[in-house]
C-alpha cells in the first residue's frame, strides 16, 4: 500500500501535478511512488542530494503553493533535483524539457504602470484643503465677532457710545462725500460761473484700439455691441481698429456655434486669417495656439485673435494691453510674452490700417452696448487733464422692454448709486476711481497702465497652489479694481476720472443663480482689493481710510442690522425720549442726509422721464430689500469663498468645456 503525507497538513489532491510528489525526511531516502516506506526495493537505487526543508519565513503562508512553488524557485541550489520532478539541471537542457511532468498555467492580470501619486493633483488637493480651511476659519471668526458684538450691544449699554462710532462711521464717511461733491458743483457752476477745465485738444486726432474680449456671447449679443461700436459719433476722423479676443472656442447654452464660429462665419467680413501654434505666453506659463484674421467690419476695420484654450478675460486683457504697449514703443531685443512672428504680425495689420501708434485704448464688454457718443465723451473728459490715465463712462442697466422687472430696476439702483456718490467723489474730489469698469473705459497706452510692472508683474499674476486665499481672489475677481489700485501704488502721480455723459447699457442678471454668482465674485474681489490697499504703498489717505471703513462694514453687517432692528425697537417703545437724545438725533439727521442725497441721484443722473421713475421705483424697492440682500450676499460669499469657479454667470455646454479646457488649459 502506497503512503503519502499529506504537505502542510492540507487536503491531499488527485491532480496531475501532485502525483509526482515525494514527501522529503532530513537523513532518509525520498519515497518512489508505488512502494511502502519500509520495504527494501530492489530496484537499483539513485543517490540523491541530501536537501534540507526550506525554512518558512515570516510572512509565507502554509499552502501547497507557497512552499512548493516558492520552494523550488528560490531554495534549491543550481543543478539539484527537486523531490517534486527527479530532474536535474542538465537532463532538462538535454531533454528540451520534454521529460518534465509538471506545468503551471495562471489567469492573472497586471496593473496599469504608473506613478504611485501625481504631483499636480496633490498638489491641488493640498490647495484645496488649504483654501477650505482659511474659509471655515474667516467664517468662524466673523461669526464670533458679530456674536460677541451683538450680545455686548444687548447686555451692556455702557458701550452704547462707542458701538454708535462703530455702526455711523460709513454713514458719516458717504454724508461728508455728499457735502464735498456739493460743494464742489457749487464752486464750479456758481462762484466761477459754470467754469468748466480746458479740453486740450490735440493737433492730431489720437489713434485709438477698440477692444472686444469675448467668451460665449451668442450672435445677438456681439452684433448690438459690435453695431453700437460702428454708430458712435464726433470721432470719425480718428484711426481706430476693432480689436477681438475670443477667450477659447466654447458656446453657451442655446447656441448653436460657438462665439469663434459666429464672428469668423457670420459676423465678420471674410479676411486674410492665419494660425500661430505659438502665439504668446499664457497666464498659465504654458503657449497658447491662436487663430487670427484680419478684415473690414462695415467699413472699420478689424483685428480677429480666438484662443484656442480658455484662460480667463484676465488673460485677454494682459495680452492685448502689453501687445499695444510693446507696438506703441516699439520694443526691440526684449523680453515679452509674444511670439515674435505673431507681435509683428499683428503690427503690421495695425500699420496698414493707419495706426502707427496708439494713444487710447477703449474696452467694452460683449454684452454691453454704447450710447453713441460714449467714446467721444470719454474722450473729452481725458483731454481735460494729462494726469488723467484712465476715464469710465457711466453704465446704466439695459432693461432690454422689460422696464418694471424687479432684478433690473434693483441693480439699476445700486449702480446709479455707487455712480453718482463715490465714484462721484473720487472723480471730482481725489481724482482716483479705483475702477474703470472693463465694459465701458478708455485707459491712456503708457507705461503707469500697460508697463510690464503694472501688467506682467503684478496684474496677470497668477496664484500658486499654497497662496492665501486673499491672492487667489485678487487673481481671478475684480481686475478692473485690481489694477486700477496697482496704478495708484506704482505711480501716486497719475489720476483717473468718470464720465456721466458716456452712457453705457450693460446686461444684468435676472434670476438668483447668476446674481449671486456676479455678486460673490464682485463682493469678494472688492472687499480683497480694499484690504490690501489699506496697506499698499503710493495711496492717499482718504482712500486708506474709505477701505478700512469698507472693510470694518463689510465684516460687521451682521451686527449693524441687528442693531438696526434693535433701533426700530427702542423707536417703538421709546420714542420721545430717543429723540431728545442730541447724539441720536444727530445720527439721525446725518443718516437722513444721506438717504435724501441718494433719493436727489433720481432728478439729474437719468436722461428722461422714464429711467427718473424707473430709479424711484427701484430706489423704494432698494430701501427695504437691501438688508437682506446684503446677508443673503454675506453669506453665500463666505460659503462659496473657496470656489473660483465663475458658475452660472457665463456658463457653457459642458461637452465643449470639457474640449476647450483639455490638457487642464482651463480657468473656469
Amino acid at each position: 500500500m502506497t503512503s503519502r503525507m499529506p504537505i502542510s497538513g492540507h487536503r491531499t489532491s488527485s491532480s496531475s501535478s501532485e502525483r509526482g510528489n515525494m514527501s522529503v525526511q532530513q537523513g532518509k531516502k525520498p519515497v518512489v511512488p508505488g512502494t511502502s516506506s519500509g520495504e527494501d526495493s530492489s530496484r537499483p537505487s539513485t543517490s540523491y542530494p541530501q536537501v534540507p526543508p526550506a525554512p518558512l519565513r515570516p510572512g509565507w503562508t502554509l499552502s501547497r503553493d507557497s512552499s512548493v512553488v516558492r520552494g523550488i524557485n528560490g531554495d534549491f541550489h543550481p543543478g539539484a533535483q527537486t523531490p517534486m520532478s527527479g530532474m536535474t539541471h542538465a537532463s532538462w537542457l538535454t531533454n528540451n524539457g520534454n521529460e518534465s511532468n509538471l506545468s503551471f498555467t495562471s489567469s492573472i492580470m497586471q496593473e496599469e504602470a504608473k506613478l504611485r501619486w501625481d504631483s499636480d493633483e496633490e498638489l491641488k488637493k493640498m490647495s484645496k484643503s488649504m483654501l477650505r480651511l482659511q474659509k471655515w476659519s474667516l467664517i468662524i471668526g466673523l461669526a464670533g465677532i458679530n456674536g460677541a458684538l451683538i450680545y455686548i450691544g444687548w447686555k451692556y449699554y455702557q458701550v452704547y457710545y462707542f458701538f454708535l462710532v462703530l455702526l455711523s462711521s460709513n454713514t458719516v464717511l458717504q454724508s461728508f462725500m455728499c457735502i464735498c461733491i456739493i460743494l464742489h458743483w457749487f464752486c464750479t457752476r456758481v462762484l466761477c460761473f459754470w467754469w468748466r477745465p480746458k479740453e486740450n485738444i490735440p493737433a492730431e486726432p489720437e489713434k485709438m484700439v477698440l477692444l472686444l474680449p469675448c467668451y460665449n456671447e451668442t450672435y445677438e449679443e456681439l452684433t448690438r455691441s459690435l453695431d453700437s461700436l460702428i454708430a458712435q459719433k464726433h470721432i470719425d476722423n480718428h484711426p481706430r481698429v476693432i480689436f477681438i479676443v475670443v477667450d477659447g472656442n466654447v458656446r453657451g447654452p442655446g447656441m448653436e456655434k460657438t462665439t469663434q464660429e459666429y464672428l469668423l462665419q457670420d459676423i465678420l467680413e471674410p479676411g486674410p486669417s492665419r494660425t500661430f501654434e505659438n502665439g504668446y505666453r499664457a497666464r498659465d506659463g504654458l503657449f497658447m495656439p491662436v487663430k487670427t484674421q484680419t478684415g473690414f467690419y462695415k467699413g472699420i476695420p478689424y483685428v480677429f485673435v480666438g484662443k484656442r484654450y480658455n484662460q480667463g478675460k484676465r488673460d485677454s486683457l494682459c495680452f492685448a494691453r502689453s501687445l499695444l504697449y510693446h507696438f506703441k514703443q516699439r520694443s526691440e531685443n526684449v523680453v515679452t510674452m509674444f511670439n515674435n512672428d505673431l507681435f509683428e504680425y499683428i503690427g503690421n495689420n495695425f500699420i496698414n490700417a493707419g495706426l502707427d501708434d496708439v494713444t487710447y485704448l477703449c474696452g467694452m464688454d460683449a454684452d454691453t452696448v454704447f450710447d453713441e457718443d460714449c467714446i467721444y465723451e470719454m474722450i473729452v473728459e481725458i483731454r481735460k487733464n494729462p494726469k488723467v490715465v484712465g476715464v469710465c463712462g457711466h453704465v446704466c442697466v439695459d432693461f432690454d422692454g422689460s422696464n418694471w422687472g424687479y432684478w433690473s430696476l434693483y441693480q439699476s439702483v445700486e449702480y446709479s448709486q455707487t455712480q453718482g456718490l463715490r465714484r462721484m467723489f473720487q472723480s471730482r474730489i481725489t481724482g482716483k476711481v479705483n475702477c474703470l469698469p472693463g465694459c465701458c473705459q478708455l485707459i491712456r497706452v503708457d507705461e503707469a497702465t500697460f508697463g510690464d510692472a503694472v501688467l506682467r508683474e503684478r496684474f496677470g499674476y497668477c496664484p500658486k497652489p499654497n497662496d492665501i486665499m486673499t491672492q487667489h481672489i485678487m487673481g481671478n475677481y475684480s481686475e478692473d479694481s485690481i489694477h486700477a489700485s496697482i496704478i495708484f501704488s506704482l505711480f501716486p502721480g497719475c489720476q483717473t476720472a468718470q464720465a456721466l455723459r458716456a452712457k453705457a447699457m450693460t446686461i444684468v442678471p435676472q434670476d438668483w443663480k447668476v446674481f449671486l454668482s456676479q455678486r460673490k465674485r464682485w463682493a469678494l474681489g472688492s472687499i480683497s482689493n480694499e484690504f490690501v490697499m489699506i496697506f499698499r504703498p503710493g495711496i492717499i489717505l482718504i482712500e486708506r481710510l474709505q477701505s478700512l471703513i469698507a472693510v470694518i462694514t463689510w465684516a460687521i453687517t451682521p451686527f449693524i442690522i441687528a442693531a438696526f432692528v434693535e433701533l426700530l425697537m427702542v423707536f417703538a417703545k421709546r420714542g420721545k425720549e430717543v429723540m431728545s437724545d442730541p447724539v441720536f438725533l444727530g445720527l439721525i439727521c446725518v443718516l437722513f442726509f444721506r438717504y435724501l442725497y441718494s433719493f436727489c441721484i433720481g432728478f439729474w443722473l437719468p436722461r428722461n422721464n422714464l429711467e427718473r421713475l424707473q430709479y424711484f421705483v427701484g430706489y423704494v424697492m432698494h430701501l427695504f430689500t437691501s438688508p437682506f440682500m446684503n446677508i443673503i450676499i454675506l453669506v453665500y460669499s463666505l460659503f462659496h469663498s473657496d470656489d473660483f469657479k465663475w458658475g452660472k454667470t457665463r456658463e457653457v455646454i459642458r461637452g465643449e468645456k470639457d474640449t476647450d479646457d483639455a490638457g487642464g488649459r482651463g480657468t473656469h
